[in-house]
């Protein structure tokens, strides 16, 4: 006797193959857009630091002013780099984590798979 091919089991098999890799890809494009997104923002507080500097610089009347101005700036800029490095650190640790869980699953769905074809 021949068997017959069955299409939608061989896809359902794909699928269920290459799922836990597509969710993998998935986090991670989410992640790396989080990430981009943070850079993004980095590099406004970088412009906008520049330009009050600028700024500073122009309206001084004297050296005294000027730095004053600056240590204020300097300050003010410092606080907003330690807030966006607390923030990609909080990036990295839920893309770590999201990561974990996506090939923690994987590795259980073929535990799963293996120990039924076994029994």
């Amino acid at each position: 006797m021949t068997e017959k091919f069955d299409l939608n089991n061989w896809l359902k098999t794909y699928r269920d193959a290459f799922a836990p890799a597509q969710r993998a890809q998935a986090e991670g494009f989410k992640a790396l857009e989080r990430f981009v997104r943070h850079q993004y923002a980095v590099a406004g507080d970088y412009l906008e630091f520049s330009l009050h500097a600028a700024k500073a610089t122009l309206a001084a009347q004297s050296g005294e002013d000027f730095t004053a101005a600056q240590r204020e700036l300097g300050t003010e800029f410092t606080t907003k780099l330690q807030k966006r490095t607390e923030e990609l650190v909080t990036i990295a640790k839920e893309a770590q984590n999201s990561l974990t869980g996506v090939l923690s699953d994987a590795a259980d769905t073929v535990t799963t798979a293996a120990r039924k074809k076994a029994a």
